[in-house]
C-alpha cells in the first residue's frame, strides 16, 4: 500500500510541476494563441492534481468512493 501512495504522490507532483512549467512558458511566450494554450493546459493540470489529491485523507489513506 505504501508503494501505491508514493506512486499517487508522484502523479500529483508531476501534474503540479507540469502546470508550473506551462505558466513559466506562458510568461515568456509572445504569441497570444500559444499563451492561451499554455494557460489552458496549466489550468487542466492543476485541476487534475486537485482531483488526485482529493482522493486521499490527510493521513494518506484512500477515501472511499463517492456514491
Amino acid at each position: 500500500m505504501a508503494e501505491r501512495n508514493m506512486n499517487d504522490d508522484f502523479v500529483y507532483r508531476n501534474q503540479v510541476g507540469t502546470a508550473i512549467d506551462q505558466l513559466r512558458l506562458a510568461l515568456k511566450t509572445a504569441d497570444t494563441g500559444g499563451r492561451i494554450r499554455l494557460l489552458n493546459g496549466a489550468l487542466q493540470n492543476t485541476g487534475n492534481a486537485i482531483g488526485q489529491l482529493a482522493q486521499f485523507n490527510a493521513d494518506g489513506t484512500r477515501r472511499p468512493p463517492r456514491e
